[in-house]
């Protein structure tokens, strides 16, 4: 892996300034992609900052993408945000690291509206194939033969969610603005060594985001914070369900609420799993 700093990743490698408007062609995409109706609260959706994260990908990125693949997400909300509104957005990468037969960089990201108050801090990690000659299809594990493949018990406690959806190819198309990519396009998947188009994981966290909305109402704008990670890829037609528990005070900060959320396939594979939480009320 280029670990020079040139125009590949390394650590302390300032990211470009922006700026991101929550202009209502976003939100439109964003509500339609997802089948998701605006929340009652009139709040902005608290995944919708989502966009800026993953536009810095060609920063942060190694020359080969092929097997590219999301692989964990840490977010800490601070205030809602508003429509209209211009937020500055900036970045670093903090760490890369090896992970299997993968090599991860984790870069984070801040947004600040115009007094430069914080409203959202994440962690990125993006995951890269080891061998960067590599080309050709991915080889991904079947999901029930991983050694250890991912099984839990639910936690004993309040379930929300049990959200349901059925992932379209023209969902995917219409949350990511109609760009062709590999989260689009299957040719372009293709050329990234996949089988068919890998949906975003913009769009499955956006649904951890809605239900967790859901359950702890503002809290969740102003203290809510989750720790994510994409244990298998979802494909379209497949029909996903995201579940939720209110687990109770969170054992390592009693002032918080804790929670956890999954999404799983019809077959049961997991698709992905958050731990999460809110200031207690």
């Amino acid at each position: 892996m280029d670990g020079g700093k040139g125009n590949g990743p390394y650590v302390g490698k300032r990211l470009s300034s922006g700026t991101f408007v929550v202009d209502d062609a976003v939100l439109a995409d964003y509500y339609g992609g997802l089948e998701l109706e605006p929340p009652t609260s009139g709040l902005l959706p608290s995944t919708i900052a989502s966009g800026p994260d993953g536009d810095y990908f060609r920063e942060i990125a190694f020359a080969n993408q092929t097997g590219h693949l999301w692989m964990r997400e840490e977010w800490a909300l601070s205030a809602p945000m508003e429509a209209g509104a211009a937020y500055s957005v900036g970045g670093d990468i903090c760490d890369i690291y090896d992970r299997r037969n993968r090599v991860v960089v984790d870069y984070r990201v801040r947004l600040r509206d115009g007094d430069g108050r914080q409203v959202l801090e994440t962690h990125h990690h993006q995951s890269f194939l080891r061998d960067q000659e590599y080309v050709g299809d991915v080889d991904l594990r079947d999901p029930r033969k991983k050694p250890g493949a991912r099984r839990f018990d639910v936690p004993e406690g309040e379930r929300f969610g049990g959200l349901k959806r059925t992932i379209s190819l023209e969902m995917c198309g219409q949350f990511f603005h109609g760009n062709a990519h590999y989260h689009t396009d299957k040719e372009a998947s293709r050329e990234l060594g996949f089988q068919d188009v890998v949906v975003g994981g913009r769009m499955t966290m956006g649904y951890v985001g809605h239900i967790l909305e859901e359950r702890f109402g503002e809290a969740w704008w102003r203290s809510g914070s989750f720790d994510l990670k994409f244990t298998n890829p979802v494909w379209p037609g497949d029909t996903i369900t995201v579940n939720g528990v209110v687990t109770g005070p969170d054992p390592d900060d009693s002032e918080r609420t804790a929670a956890f959320v999954w999404i799983a396939k019809t077959d049961g594979t997991v698709a992905l799993i958050a731990r999460a939480g809110v200031a207690a009320a």
